[in-house]
């Protein structure tokens, strides 16, 4: 039993559950993808309830880890851009997430100003939105909750697009398109 076999299990079960969602993951699909026993698979984790409890965990903070390092710049305009790129480039991982989430949103304590949604979910964007407006390229916002709809915007094209992901031209052009959509709403024009 090592390391290698549980982050084995985990990668496919996160794949599965991102394509099928909790009706159509089960551990015997998981054994049959990964060819290990069932057994195996239990002795790393007790049923798929906590199998994907786990996968969330370790994904939310692997991810808030990597958000936390990206560039922050002055251009708030170039930031929105690199954190569209980023959401593209994890995609896998933020569709588990949101489903993962969806499923589960009653054990997410309920959040004030945002509603029941994942800790964190929103910060990559909030630190747009604050430098955006700190800088004066957009104008005044409600900074949380411009956040919780911009997120969910480019996590819609992420749920439109997985699991076949965006790359090269088209990854490039879709995060253009995204971000452009976004930033001309919150943009300040001629003022």
């Amino acid at each position: 039993m090592t390391q290698e076999t549980r982050t084995h299990i985990m990668e496919h079960a996160k794949r599965q559950f991102a394509l099928t969602g909790y009706a159509l993951l089960s551990m015997r699909n998981i054994a049959k993808d990964t060819k290990i026993s069932p057994s195996v698979i239990y002795h790393y984790f007790k049923d798929k309830d906590e199998l994907l409890q786990v996968i969330f965990d370790e994904t939310s903070h692997r991810l808030g880890q990597e958000r936390a390092a990206l560039k922050v710049s002055k251009d708030a305009r170039a930031m929105m851009h690199e954190r569209v790129l980023f959401q593209i480039d994890h995609a896998e991982d933020v569709v588990f997430v949101l489903k993962y989430y969806l499923y589960n949103r009653k054990k997410f304590e309920k959040q004030s100003d945002k509603g029941y949604v994942p800790p964190k979910a929103y910060l990559h964007i909030e630190e747009v939105l604050e430098r955006g407006v700190e800088s004066g390229e957009f104008i005044e916002l409600d900074i949380p909750s411009e956040a919780k709809v911009i997120t969910h915007a480019i996590n819609g094209y992420l749920l439109e697009y997985y699991p076949e992901t965006p790359t090269g031209k088209e990854r490039e052009d879709l995060a253009k398109t995204i971000s452009n959509f976004i930033l001309r709403s919150i943009e300040r024009r001629g003022v």
